[in-house]
C-alpha cells in the first residue's frame, strides 16, 4: 500500500488545496511534553534552592540547610525561661529577652520545616510532572512521529 495515497473511498484533495499535515498531532504532543519537562525542570530547581539555602536563629543557633538539617537529625537549641543557652565552647550565654522569645517563638525545627514541605511538595511535583513528560513523548510522540514519517526511519540491514 501506498503510505502517500489517500485511503480507499475518500476523494483526492482538490487540486492547488494544503495537504493536511499528517504530522500536525505530533508537534503538538510534542510541545506539550517539552512544556511539562520544563516546568517538572524549574519546580525541581526551586526546591533544590528552598533545601540549600542556610537557615538560622539570630544569635542563637546556625541550622545550617534545611536539607542537612533533616538529614543529620539535629537538635534546637532553645533558650530556657530565663533566656540562657549554652554556648559554641559549652559556656552559659545569656541572650537578650527579645533575641530569646523570638528564638522560643520560632525554633531551627519550625524554621526549617517552612521551607522543607514546599521543597517536597516542588520535588514530588516535578518528579510526576517528568515522568508524565518522559511518557507522553516515548509511547505517544514518538510512534505518531514514526508512522507519520514512514520513510524516514531505514530498518535496519538484515543479518548476513
Amino acid at each position: 500500500m501506498d503510505p502517500v495515497a489517500p485511503p480507499e473511498g475518500a476523494a483526492p484533495p482538490a487540486p492547488g488545496a494544503p495537504l493536511p499535515s499528517p504530522a500536525a498531532a505530533p508537534r503538538v504532543l510534542g510541545r506539550v511534553a517539552l512544556a511539562l519537562a520544563v516546568v517538572a525542570l524549574v519546580a525541581v530547581a526551586v526546591a533544590v534552592v528552598l533545601l540549600a539555602v542556610p537557615v538560622r536563629v539570630p544569635a542563637v543557633q546556625q541550622c545550617g540547610t534545611p536539607a542537612m538539617y533533616l538529614l543529620d537529625g539535629r537538635v534546637d537549641v532553645v533558650p530556657d525561661p530565663e533566656g540562657r543557652i549554652l554556648g559554641p565552647e559549652d559556656e552559659v550565654v545569656t541572650l537578650e529577652p527579645q533575641v530569646a522569645e523570638a528564638a522560643r517563638r520560632a525554633p531551627c525545627q519550625e524554621r526549617v520545616a517552612a521551607r522543607a514541605a514546599p521543597a517536597g511538595l516542588l520535588l514530588a511535583g516535578g518528579f510526576v510532572l517528568g515522568l508524565v513528560a518522559f511518557a507522553l513523548e516515548l509511547f505517544v510522540v514518538r510512534p505518531r512521529a514514526r508512522r507519520a514519517h514512514p520513510g524516514t526511519i531505514t530498518p535496519p540491514a538484515p543479518p548476513a
